[in-house]
């Protein structure tokens, strides 16, 4: 198997991961959503704040140029260090939230 099937394995595996524990929250619908034509991958909830209707995006990672891309991480742990633990080497996950300008000074790939 090469290496960017292998990360889309190991990145569905750990968001199946994600979506299974949101599932359990009574107030929000969640939706996994699974793209490896365009190697995109994603956790939403939907739900109703009184009146209002949110859409959160709460898990948003991406395969690009032989690198996963973490568009959004709003967990406790950081989905960066599930991915090292499942074999991920940081020089190949990308931190796309911060800003490019800060990207230099931390252990991960600029891009």
């Amino acid at each position: 198997m090469d290496r960017v099937e292998q990360y889309r394995n190991i990145v569905k595996q750990v968001l199946q991961h994600y979506y299974d524990l949101y599932q359990r929250m009574q107030d929000a619908e969640t939706a996994l959503l699974c793209d490896p034509v365009t190697d995109q991958y994603q956790v939403i909830q939907t739900g109703w704040d009184a009146q209002q209707r949110r859409i959160y995006t709460t898990l948003h990672l991406s395969l690009k140029n032989g690198k996963i891309y973490i568009h959004s991480d709003p967990t406790e742990e950081g989905i960066a260090n599930v991915l090292i633990e499942e074999g991920i080497p940081k020089t190949d996950i990308v931190l796309e939230y911060q800003a490019p300008t800060l990207r230099k000074y931390s252990e991960f790939a600029q891009a």
